[in-house]
C-alpha cells in the first residue's frame, strides 16, 4: 500500500510539472517570435535543454548520496523559482532566464522520479517504470499545451503564465508528501555487487548503449524542433494559437497513453524492434507535417507522431538499466538522460539555423529534421544489440533444469538408502529417477521442436540446443551412478565416503538451482546472467575439492584392505559421475556467458580491468 501511495504522489508531481512545461510548448515560440522574430524564437529552449541536461546527471548523484526525497524537493523548488521568474520578468527575458531554472528543476524532478519508480517496480519491469514516469510527464504536457493555446487565444499573453505558476506551486505541495524510497529485488541490492568494479565509460563504449544515446539525442533534438516550429507554422498558416496548442496536445496525449503499452511489449519481446520502428515512424511524420492542408490533417499527423514517440522514448534508456550494476544504475541513467536532454539545446540551435535557411516557409526545417531522425534510426538498427533477449522456449528450458534438480535430489536418497542398507527403498528411488529422466527427455524434445520450428537465428538455436544437451547428460549420469552402487560391497569404515558423496550431490543440486536462476536472469539482464555464472564456477570448484577428499579417503581404505578393489573402482566411478555432472553445469554456464556476451554484457574481468584503468 505504501509503495502505491509513493507511486501516485510521484506521478502527481510529474503531471503538475509537466502541465507547467506543456503550457510553454504551445505559447513559447509564438510569444518569443513577437519579441525577437521567428529565427530566434527557439533560444529559450537552448537554455532549458542545457540546464535540464546538467541537472539530469546531478540528480542521479544527489539521489545516490543524499536520498531521493531531497533531490525531488530541490527540483520542484528550482522549478517554482523559474515559474516566478517567467511571470515577473519582462519579455523576452522572462522566458530566456526563467527557463534556466525551469529546465534545471524539471531535470531534477524527472530524473529523481524515474529512479524512485525503478526502485519500486524493479528491473524486471524497467521499461514499464520508465513509461509510467514519462507518461505522467507527457499527460501533463498535453494538458498544459491545450490550456496554454486555449488561454492565449481567449485571454491573452498573461493567462498562460499564471497557469505555469499555479501548476508548479501545486507540484511543490505534492512533493512535500513523498517519503524517502529505497527498493529493488534481493539480487539488485548493491551489496551483492560490492566486489565488482565498473566504469561508466564502459557503457559509452558498449554498442547498444552508444547507439541508444545517439538515437535519443537526435530524437530529443527533433522534438525540440517540433516544440518550437510547429506552433509557428500553425500560426503562419492562419489556423491560430488554439490549434497550435491542440496539435501539441494531441501529439502529447498519444505519446503519454501509448508508452505503457509499448514499454510492456519491450519488457517481454525485446528492445530493438519497437525502438527502431518508433524512430522511423516519427521521422516519416515529421516529413509529412508540411504536407498537412488543414487543422484535421495536422491533428491526425500529430497523433501518429505521438505514437512513434511512445514506441522508442521509454525503451531507449533501458540498455543502461539492463547493463549497469545496481550501485551504478542511477548514475548510468542520469548519464543517459543528460545526453538525451542535451538534444533540446542541439535541436533548438539546429532549428534556428534551419529557420534562417528556410525563412519563407517552415517546411524545410521539419523535412530536414525528419531525414536526420531517419538516419539516426538506421544507424541504431544496425549497431544496437538486443539487451533484453527473449525466447518462447526459455520457460521450458527452466522446467528441464528443474526436473534435473529433482533427479539429483532423488539420487541423494538412492545413496542414503544404499549406505543405510535399505535396498528395497533404494530400488524404488532409482525407479523414480528413471521416470524423471523420461520426463526430461520429453521436455528436451519439445524444446528442440520449438527451436527449429520457429523463426530464430541459427546461432541462438545451436547454443540453446547445446545447453539443453549438457543439462540432459545429468540424468543419465545419475542413473549410471545408481547402477555402479550395485557392484559395491559394503564394509565398516565407509561413513566418511557416504558423507562426502552426499555433500557432493547436495552441492551439485545447488548448482542446478543456480542454473535455473541464471536462466531467469538471462532474460532479465545479460549483466546479471554473467554475474550469476561466476557463482556456478565457485560451486563446481567446491565439488572438485570434495571429490579430491573422497579419492584420498578411498585410497586410504583400499591400502588398509578395508574395501575390495571392485568396490573401490565402483565407488570411484560414482564420485566421477557426480563430478562430471558439476562439469556439465559449468559448461552450461559457459554457454550462458556466450549468449549474454552476444547481448552486450561485459565480461567480469574486462569490467575490473577497465575500472582499474579508469
Amino acid at each position: 500500500m505504501r509503495a502505491t501511495a509513493v507511486v501516485l504522489l510521484v506521478l502527481l508531481t510529474e503531471v503538475l510539472i509537466g502541465t507547467a512545461t506543456g503550457v510553454q510548448r504551445a505559447v513559447l515560440s509564438i510569444e518569443m517570435s513577437r519579441e525577437v522574430g521567428a529565427a530566434l524564437a527557439l533560444l529559450p529552449i537552448i537554455s532549458f535543454g542545457a540546464a535540464k541536461s546538467a541537472s539530469d546527471y546531478l540528480a542521479a548523484v544527489l539521489s545516490l548520496r543524499k536520498g531521493r526525497r531531497r533531490s525531488l524537493l530541490l527540483g520542484v523548488s528550482a522549478y517554482l523559482a523559474g515559474a516566478l521568474s517567467i511571470i515577473l520578468l519582462p519579455p523576452p527575458h522572462n522566458f530566456l532566464l526563467g527557463n534556466i531554472l525551469v529546465g534545471a528543476g524539471e531535470g531534477f524532478v524527472y530524473a529523481t522520479a524515474a529512479i524512485i519508480l525503478r526502485d519500486v517496480l524493479g528491473l524486471e519491469r524497467s521499461a514499464l517504470s520508465f513509461s509510467y514516469i514519462e507518461s505522467a510527464c507527457y499527460i501533463g504536457y498535453a494538458a498544459g499545451a491545450f490550456l496554454g493555446g486555449y488561454t492565449l487565444s481567449l485571454l491573452g499573453p498573461g493567462a498562460p503564465l499564471r497557469l505555469i505558476l499555479a501548476a508548479s506551486a501545486l507540484a511543490f505541495a505534492a512533493s512535500l508528501a513523498v517519503p524517502e524510497v529505497r527498493g529493488g529485488s534481493e539480487y539488485e541490492r548493491p551489496e551483492r555487487w560490492s566486489s565488482e568494479e565498473f566504469s561508466l565509460a564502459q557503457l559509452l563504449r558498449n554498442p547498444s548503449c552508444s547507439s541508444s544515446l545517439l538515437a535519443a539525442h537526435v530524437a530529443k533534438a527533433a522534438d525540440s524542433i517540433v516544440w518550437g516550429v510547429v506552433p509557428l507554422m500553425v500560426v503562419a498558416r492562419g489556423w491560430g494559437a488554439y490549434y497550435a496548442g491542440l496539435a501539441q496536445s494531441f501529439l502529447l496525449v498519444m505519446w503519454a497513453l501509448m508508452m505503457p503499452f509499448w514499454s510492456h511489449y519491450s519488457d517481454r519481446a525485446g528492445r530493438k524492434f519497437v525502438s527502431t520502428l518508433g524512430l522511423l515512424a516519427a521521422a516519416a511524420m515529421l516529413i509529412a507535417l508540411p504536407e498537412t492542408r488543414g487543422p484535421s490533417d495536422l491533428l491526425l499527423t500529430a497523433m501518429v507522431l505521438g505514437v512513434g514517440y511512445a514506441m522508442y522514448y521509454p525503451v531507449l534508456p533501458t540498455p543502461f538499466s539492463d547493463l549497469a550494476p545496481p550501485g551504478k544504475r542511477e548514475l548510468a541513467i542520469g548519464l543517459y538522460r543528460a545526453v538525451r536532454d542535451a538534444g533540446y539545446s542541439t535541436g533548438a540551435a539546429l532549428g534556428s539555423l534551419l529557420l534562417q535557411a528556410f525563412s519563407a516557409r517552415f517546411d524545410g526545417a521539419l523535412i530536414n529534421t525528419g531525414i536526420l531522425l531517419a538516419t539516426a534510426a538506421t544507424v541504431f538498427s544496425v549497431v544496437f544489440r538486443e539487451t533484453r533477449p527473449t525466447w518462447p522456449f526459455l520457460d521450458l528450458v527452466t522446467e528441464h533444469v528443474s526436473i534435473i534438480r529433482d533427479v539429483l535430489r532423488l539420487q541423494r536418497e538412492v545413496i542414503r538408502c544404499f549406505f543405510e542398507e535399505r535396498h528395497a527403498e533404494m530400488l524404488e528411488y532409482s525407479r523414480r529417477v528413471k521416470e524423471l529422466e523420461r520426463r526430461a527427455d520429453a521436455v528436451k524434445r519439445e524444446i528442440i521442436w520449438r527451436m527449429w520450428s520457429g523463426v530464430f537465428p541459427t546461432s541462438s538455436r545451436e547454443e540453446f540446443e547445446r545447453l539443453v544437451e549438457e543439462i540432459d547428460k545429468v540424468a543419465g549420469a545419475m542413473l549410471e551412478s545408481g547402477e555402479k552402487l550395485l557392484w559395491v560391497k559394503q564394509s565398516p569404515g565407509m561413513d566418511n565416503l557416504y558423507r562426502l558423496l552426499i555433500e557432493m550431490l547436495r552441492e551439485t543440486e545447488l548448482l542446478a538451482e543456480k542454473l535455473a536462476e541464471n536462466l531467469r536472469l538471462l532474460s532479465l539482464s545479460p549483466l546479471y546472467a554473467v554475474k550469476a555464472t561466476s557463482e556456478i564456477d565457485a560451486g563446481e570448484r567446491r565439488v572438485d575439492e570434495l571429490r579430491a577428499e573422497f579419492v584420498r579417503e578411498l585410497r586410504a581404505l583400499l591400502s588398509e584392505g578395508r574395501v575390495d578393489l571392485l568396490s573401490a573402482l565402483s565407488l570411484m566411478s560414482v564420485a566421477d559421475l557426480v563430478e562430471l555432472t558439476s562439469d556439465d553445469f559449468q559448461d552450461t554456464a559457459d554457454l550462458i556467458r556466450i549468449i549474454a556476451y552476444k547481448h552486450a554484457a561485459i565480461p567480469l574481468e574486462r569490467r575490473r580491468a577497465a575500472a582499474v584503468g579508469a
